[in-house]
């Protein structure tokens, strides 16, 4: 099978860069040196049947997908993304649902454990409500599992052992003094998930 040396140096370059996963890697050749492409016009066009020579002859022993797929959710998960998150992104990238729910079982005991780091989620929660977030908007952003609560409700009433009084007269008084109504200043306090019994008694 002929096929230019240009192409075959493209995908091991790519894959050595990026390490996508394979099918990413596949609508990658397609996309750049497909039969309708200016680059396949130039060095023969490519199509599936070429695509499976590179990737499973020339690259055979180049290409790890259980390996890349594990770093990748590593790196994810030391930057404290949750499951869903890294889940999404992980099929963006086109692995297979398969093994990256087996990667996360095996590994990080999604089942069972929060992905979240404690010291991780606790200045980025610290942070929220230095801007101003209440408390239930904070536990709606980072609750997605149930195995995410315990962690998650530790470090709300830490943080927010004095309620969440102070935020709601900061964010009060940024809203008042854009001129709202106290119907309007109402709404949208609320909308940050601020109690309804704390709004009426600043109002």
């Amino acid at each position: 099978m002929e096929i230019s040396q240009k192409i075959i140096d493209y995908a091991i370059w790519y894959y050595l860069k990026y390490f996508p996963s394979k099918i990413g890697l596949e609508k990658k050749l397609l996309e750049k040196f497909g039969p309708n492409s200016e680059k396949g016009k130039i060095y023969g066009g490519i199509g599936k049947k070429e695509i499976d020579f590179i990737l499973n002859k020339k690259m055979k022993n180049l290409i790890f997908e259980e390996k890349v797929a594990k770093s990748k959710i590593k790196s994810y998960v030391e930057k404290n993304k949750n499951f869903s998150y890294i889940k999404n992104k992980m099929f963006q990238k086109y692995f297979q649902k398969d093994l990256v729910l087996k990667i996360l079982k095996e590994k990080f005991d999604f089942e069972n454990k929060s992905l979240l780091n404690y010291e991780k989620l606790r200045k980025q929660i610290f942070s929220l409500k230095q801007k101003g977030k209440s408390k239930l908007y904070i536990r709606q952003k980072f609750l997605e599992r149930k195995q995410d609560k315990e962690i998650i409700e530790d470090i709300l009433s830490e943080i927010f052992e004095d309620g969440d009084f102070e935020n709601l007269q900061k964010e009060y008084e940024k809203i008042k003094n854009k001129g709202f109504d106290k119907q309007k200043i109402f709404q949208k306090l609320f909308a940050k998930g601020f109690s309804y019994d704390d709004i009426k008694k600043i109002l």
